[in-house]
């Protein structure tokens, strides 16, 4: 039986990397910078920071070489290009690759090295290069990253890594397979978007399927899709109680336990049997009627703790489970759907939460600072909304404290896409000890924050994900074409 997130979900990506120049300025400077770049790739590779298949061109001094670079690549299936400029590079090369049939879609960064510290003649003019190559992806309507910095120093190989995780995510939504599990409660406008925008935008298929097919899956046993039968293990649902139980405190009754981890289960034989990599559940208001009765909650803190979904969004709402799985990529961690708890722009500290939807082993397991008892706790919840009624079984506490970085997804009427981003950190002193699953995380833009979520309308949920991802969030609007909206400067290991 899996334990607690333990696989690494984002795709490894397949460097294309091409060293370029042309026959002038510092024979010695630009060797020197080859290596650096070569070692570098060499170290990615050994670490299993880039797939085994990546490659490397030789040194492309014009045109030919560039289209045999171009050609190379193309038939390497390579994730992500990185255009080095050891020198004052030739005009074929960028133009070459960006245009190439065989390469649209796949990111392209542009690297320069500042002139050397131990030299007072002009050596290099490497990053004039990159202005150019710049000027010119402009001009093709191609986006670009460019990354600066010596090639030996920690702050490229911070920017490098960060774009290998934003291609390895890109590769990710092309494989992700949605499934939505019911539609949006009455009223949850932002939980219906466009399914073919964000399939062109994203990769993301959407996959729709009724919720009776998670109740029949729950009563009979046994789930059927496009990949067959799966059938629920009893074993595993004894096995998975006791796991549960191990870590952290259970405040409800043996049966009402039983019967969350047995709904997890039915949700998780749809999955396995459609093949669904990521999903969205109309949680809401029907799981906790009578005939039902139970919450989905555990359900969601179960397959995200397991890393058996990159994403489990409530309500229906698909399109931010698009941005978990962002935020599970790009991070390594799984991301969390919470709700924008309190008026944002009141406080420093910006509560997130959602009704019982902690994940399992990436919760905080001390007492909170506001003295609510032990965190990480299996319990049930009072939920106004339900009209005095409870629901549970339900997962509540803090998210493991720390740095955190919320996003959400926003579509205008005319089409167009934005990102909004911030990055904040959580800890004891931060947390309000409600009843909910929370990170409640100190912003020092909260005013800012709040402004740009009224001004632009941006949705009532948002993705929470472990770490600081801004500097991939915006690498990847860049490559996609959205507009990046954020207070939050972004930091550099330099900073």
């Amino acid at each position: 039986m899996a334990g607690f997130f333990a696989p690494d979900l984002c795709p490894t990506p397949r460097l294309g990397l091409l060293i370029n120049s042309i026959d002038v300025f510092s024979a010695s400077d630009k060797d020197r910078g080859e290596r650096a770049l070569v070692d570098l790739f060499d170290k990615l590779k050994d670490e299993g920071a880039i797939d085994g298949g990546s490659i490397v061109s030789e040194r492309v001094m014009g045109y030919h070489q560039a289209r045999k670079a171009s050609d190379d690549f193309a038939v390497a299936c390579v994730d992500v290009i990185v255009i080095a400029n050891v020198a004052f590079p030739n005009g074929h090369v960028l133009v070459t690759l960006a245009t190439d049939p065989h390469l649209r879609g796949i990111p392209i960064a542009v690297a320069g090295q500042p002139e050397p510290d131990d030299n007072q003649e002009w050596a290099t003019n490497a990053w004039c290069g990159v202005i150019m190559n710049n000027y010119a992806a402009k001009q093709l309507g191609r986006p670009i990253v460019t990354i600066g910095g010596n090639f030996t120093s920690a702050e490229f190989d911070a920017d490098l890594r960060a774009l290998l995780r934003t291609a390895g995510t890109m590769k990710g939504l092309r494989r992700d397979f949605l499934g939505r599990i019911g539609d949006g409660p009455g009223g949850f406008h932002s939980a219906t978007g466009n399914a073919l925008a964000c399939a062109e935008l994203f990769g993301t298929q959407v996959d729709t399927c009724d919720l009776t097919t998670v109740i029949n899956a729950y009563k009979t046993g046994r789930a059927s899709g496009a990949l067959g039968e799966s059938v629920i293990d009893e074993d595993d649902i004894k096995e998975t109680i006791a796991l549960l139980a191990k870590d952290r405190r259970v405040a409800v009754e043996p049966e009402m336990l039983k019967r969350g981890v047995r709904m997890y289960a039915a949700y998780r034989a749809v999955i396995r049997a459609n093949g669904y990599t990521s999903v969205a559940f109309r949680c809401w208001p029907e799981m906790n009627e009578e005939y039902i009765g139970v919450s989905s909650c555990l359900t969601v803190s179960l397959l995200m703790g397991r890393g058996e979904v990159t994403a489990a969004s409530c309500e229906g709402d698909w399109p931010i489970a698009i941005m978990q799985t962002i935020g599970t990529l790009m991070s390594g961690r799984p991301a969390a759907c919470l709700d924008w708890i309190n008026d944002t722009a009141r406080s420093n500290i910006i509560q997130l939460g959602h009704c019982g939807v902690g994940i399992c082993g990436q919760m905080a397991c001390e007492p909170c600072h506001a003295g609510a008892g032990v965190v990480d706790t299996i319990d049930v919840h009072p939920v106004i909304r339900q009209g005095g009624k409870t629901m549970g079984p339900v997962h509540i506490g803090q998210f493991a404290y720390g740095v955190k970085t919320g996003f959400t997804l926003l579509q205008e009427r005319g089409g167009a896409f934005k990102i909004l981003a911030f990055r904040g950190e959580s800890s004891p002193a931060t947390a309000k000890g409600m009843r909910y699953s929370a990170s409640d995380i100190y912003v020092p833009e909260y005013k800012e924050l709040g402004a740009l979520i009224m001004q632009h309308g941006f949705p009532h949920h948002v993705a929470m994900a472990q770490g600081d991802i801004l500097n991939e969030l915006k690498m990847l609007c860049t490559y996609l074409g959205i507009e990046f909206v954020s207070p939050t400067p972004i930091m550099k290991d330099s900073d």
